[in-house]
């Protein structure tokens, strides 16, 4: 018979063990369906947050509290490493420091910034520098991996899982380091062109491919240069490929470029594209809207490849996390979950959210600057006039719809008007005049002023004060949004450099610039024709040619203008310039004797100078009436205009001096309401940047 005391021993065992595993199990369970779930919910798991890197959990894991220091070090030896120029070095170290913080942003913004722009920097030639650019790009594009979060296609109005945002910071900036390092740099031509080559296939710019006996393949080339014509223009236009042999040369120099390829196999027809978007160059965000670049095809996209392209697409890939924008902000402050959403925290939301539309007209600007207008496209000059009949045209390139400034402009205005209506910055001319009416017994009222933002107490909140207190606020924080964003300007801009007319105006001052040295004759007629369109042009959008970059460019193409002008017609400026100085120098001694006696060549200095100074162009003689009912004698003047003439011009012929050429009034007191196309403050200082008056005539000393 068992002893008692064993039995009671082996009860206590047996009872122990079911309910350790008892309480074992129920810990698993509430693990798997209660702590786990929750902790997703939380983001507190690393999948979670984005993508997992299992040697940089490992690494984190074996160093336990040790990583602090471990960091600590390896940001100092890669200070020191940057210091003596080891960029190898520093490349490993800041890749070791990033596996230690992968959730820690700062790391990822600030090592980027160092490779793409202090270690760039320290390099001569461009495709060094672009290839420390691209690691910087490839570091941030990394870290946002990471960072991630998940289930971005819920904003885009997908439903049924749980969301997770991204750092739009970080997404921001990979659009802005682009923007900067490619789009706007000192060398940004020579890197827009190494941007270009790392979208296309190695083997489709294989440089042996278009060479043949010593010299290059007509056939190929052509087909090269009607599948790349910006890269092709640009080589020829800013980067000096004067020949054929020289666009191959920098194709041949510049062969081994981060891309969006695998090395081409022996014998292949064609490169393999990576898979993985992450080691593609340039980095995309996932295509989660269908205009957005495809990383996974060969042609990203069907619009012409541009950087601010892919800058645009980061900058609306960084609009995701945020919460829905508001219609009617500083009115009422929505509450947003911050576990669902983020927002930015390096600038204010509305100007973050303007970036895309900014970036579109960037792209815009740039077909312009290019010379890209319309389907005329690219004439090639010279490069295949052997190759063709006496009677056929030279080859252009370059003509497809996507090349065309009007459309990119129309979507960037698209862009900000869509942008305005959901953040509250755009309201129509009639919602503002029926706000306008509603909030002046409001502001009768208490004495507050259009744009002042009054409050009221919560008692009178109700009835006709409260709608009109109301219709104020709305008002006044519609105007400090509206400031803080210049959104006006870049909403009348785009509207207006999207028509037909503007974009003919704009071409044809961009060949009469061209034109100025291999054919000024031709330059100079191109100006005269291209003054009315542009006249008519402000006429009709009267905000547009009030915006401040607007009055510069159009003033500084004046003055070149009228300086080509004078060269151009020097035999009829010079005897006038000069016998107004006679005039003002009279009874004293005749101005030819006076100037050879204190310089031989101060006739020419005069004359470059005094007349460049002081000869009015087209934009000096006119003035606009802004006072009430503008718009309505604005349309009268439009009319008349297109009634008397072929094309557009300042106005109906015999009306100048009564309506519009009130030049001579320019600041007078009592015509208030004429304003001049450029404002004087304009002229000053296009004209201290041009350095027209750096130059001054002192009277002769005694």
């Amino acid at each position: 018979m068992a002893n008692p005391f064993h039995q009671q021993v082996r009860f206590r065992k047996v009872t122990y063990t079911v309910l350790i595993l008892a309480l074992f199990t129920v810990s698993l369970l509430h693990r798997r369906f209660v702590v786990e779930p929750e902790a997703f919910n939380l983001q507190l798991r690393e999948v979670a947050r984005g993508e997992v890197e299992l040697t940089s959990s490992a690494i984190r894991l074996t160093l336990t509290g040790s990583r602090g220091l471990a960091v600590t070090m390896l940001w100092a030896t890669a200070i020191k490493k940057q210091e003596k120029h080891e960029w190898n070095e520093v490349e490993l170290l800041v890749g070791s420091i990033t596996k230690l913080q992968p959730y820690f942003i700062t790391p990822w913004l600030f090592q980027s910034w160092n490779l793409a722009f202090n270690v760039a920097v320290e390099c001569d030639r461009p495709r060094d520098k672009y290839y420390y650019i691209s690691r910087g790009l490839e570091l941030l594009a990394e870290g946002e991996r990471r960072n991630q979060g998940s289930g971005d296609d819920l904003a885009l109005g997908d439903t049924g899982k749980q969301r997770f945002p991204g750092n739009p910071d970080m997404r921001h900036y990979l659009g802005f380091t682009y923007h900067l390092k490619i789009g706007t740099s000192d060398e940004k031509n020579a890197m827009r062109c190494l941007l270009d080559l790392s979208t296309i296939d190695p083997l489709k710019r294989d440089p042996d491919k278009l060479m043949g006996a010593g010299e290059v393949k007509s056939k190929e080339f052509l087909e090269f240069c009607e599948n790349h014509p910006r890269l092709v223009r640009r080589l020829r236009e800013q980067l000096n490929c004067e020949t054929p042999k020289m666009v191959v040369d920098f194709l041949a120099a510049n062969h081994e470029v981060p891309s969006r390829f695998e090395k081409p196999r022996a014998g292949a027809k064609s490169s393999i594209l990576r898979k993985d978007r992450g080691q593609q160059f340039p980095i995309l965000p996932p295509q989660l809207k269908q205009e957005w670049p495809n990383p996974a095809t060969e042609d990203l996209t069907q619009e012409a490849f541009d950087v601010y392209l892919v800058a645009r697409t980061w900058f609306e890939y960084a609009q995701l996390p945020l919460p829905a924008p508001h219609a009617d902000p500083g009115v009422t402050d929505p509450i947003y979950d911050p576990v669902h959403y983020r927002l930015p925290k390096q600038m204010a939301t509305h100007i973050f959210r303007s970036y895309p539309a900014r970036a579109q007209a960037y792209i815009a600007e740039n077909l312009e600057a290019e010379g890209w207008f319309d389907a005329d496209g690219w004439t090639i000059k010279k490069w295949f006039d052997r190759y063709r009949g006496p009677n056929e045209p030279e080859h252009a390139v370059g003509k497809l719809k996507k090349y065309h400034a009007g459309p990119a402009w129309a979507k960037a205005h698209s862009m900000y008007l869509d942008y305005g209506i959901k953040n509250g910055l755009y309201i129509s001319p009639q919602k503002r005049q029926e706000l306008e009416q509603e909030a002046k017994l409001f502001r009768d009222k208490f004495g507050i002023k259009p744009g002042e933002k009054g409050s009221l107490r919560p008692d009178l909140r109700s009835g006709d004060m409260g709608k009109s207190f109301r219709a104020h606020t709305k008002l006044a924080w519609n105007d400090h949004y509206r400031n803080m964003t210049n959104y006006d300007a870049h909403l009348y801009q785009s509207e207006a450099e999207s028509q037909a007319e503007t974009v003919f105006a704009r071409k044809l001052f961009s060949l009469a610039e061209r034109l100025r040295r291999p054919a000024p004759e031709e330059a100079l007629t191109l100006y005269e024709e291209a003054w009315p369109w542009w006249l008519g042009v402000v006429l009709k959008y009267p905000r547009f040619g009030g915006v401040s970059s607007v009055e510069e460019d159009a003033y500084e193409i004046q003055l070149k203008y009228l300086r080509h002008a004078q060269r151009q017609r020097a035999n009829v400026f010079k005897p006038v310039v000069i016998g107004l100085a006679q005039m003002a120098t009279w009874p004293y001694l005749p101005l030819d004797d006076m100037l050879d006696q204190i310089d031989p060549n101060m006739k020419k200095d005069m004359f470059a100078t005094v007349a460049s100074r002081n000869v009015r162009g087209p934009l000096d003689w006119v003035l606009v009436y802004q006072g009430p009912e503008a718009e309505s004698l604005r349309a009268v003047l439009l009319q008349w205009t297109t009634g008397a003439t072929l094309g557009p011009t300042m106005i109906y012929p015999g009306q100048e001096q009564r309506i519009l050429n009130f030049s001579a009034l320019r600041g007078a007191p009592h015509a208030p309401q004429w304003k001049p196309l450029v404002s004087d403050e304009i002229i000053r200082l296009v004209r201290i940047r041009l350095g027209v008056d750096r130059f001054t005539i002192e009277a002769p000393k005694k």
